[in-house]
């Protein structure tokens, strides 16, 4: 039987025993329930309570990729999945603003996109068309503040930044940009397929550390809602 999605996502987790579940799935399936390595104990997985699930599950094929040596791969995935967390994040503010509790229908969501920017990347050095790229625009729609004065006024967000002291007296902002976007898109545009495995754990530790920090900025809104 052909399957409605072809992307597979693993996750790996531990048991009491010693041994290993071995999760796996495709799209956004739920995950089956496995057995443990070891004892043969059955188990089930839950997914994360998340703007996005999908951004979550592609930060684990990522690490997935990473861990396997496909360093190229794991860069690409792991962008994708802050692209996925920044756009669903939007469409989850427009949902709210429009007082939909439910999932919005296809027509509504197609409706909002057309707000989101489609140009200007992550970062966008020079104002354009009023945005300076779609960490701006999502951060000043959830916090009425730039990606980088959400990052410096917000407690958790800053200790996020503290893991990596290369960006220190840095705009969070444009590091992320540097390190993590510029290194996909010389993949992408220029076909660069060398990546080598600091690269990808730099860009995989970022990815995680944008989730991080869009996630507070949800909760920050909502929790004072």
């Amino acid at each position: 039987k052909e399957r409605d999605a072809d992307m597979k996502f693993t996750c790996k987790k531990p048991c009491i025993c010693g041994g290993t579940y071995l999760f796996s799935t495709y799209g956004d399936d739920p995950w089956p329930i496995v057995v443990c390595t070891e004892c043969g104990v059955p188990a089930n997985l839950m997914n994360n309570l998340s703007v996005s699930v999908t951004a979550d599950r592609l930060l684990h094929r990522s690490k997935a990729e990473l861990e396997d040596g496909d360093y190229t791969l794991s860069i690409v995935i792991c962008t994708m999945a802050v692209e996925t967390f920044l756009t669903r994040m939007f469409l989850r503010l427009k949902s709210m603003d429009a007082k939909i509790y439910n999932l919005p229908s296809p027509a509504q969501e197609k409706e909002w996109e057309r707000d989101f920017p489609r140009s200007g990347g992550f970062a966008r050095k020079q104002q354009r068309n009023g945005y300076t790229g779609t960490a701006d625009f999502v951060s000043k729609s959830v916090t009425d503040q730039t990606f980088d004065e959400f990052v410096t006024s917000n407690d958790a967000a800053a200790r996020v930044m503290d893991k990596f002291p290369d960006a220190a007296n840095r705009s969070a902002k444009q590091y992320f940009q540097d390190e993590l976007f510029k290194r996909r898109n010389r993949i992408a545009h220029w076909g660069y397929v060398n990546s080598k495995q600091w690269e990808a754990r730099l860009c995989l530790d970022i990815a995680v550390a944008i989730v991080e920090i869009l996630k507070e900025m949800d909760r920050t809104k909502y929790e004072a809602l």
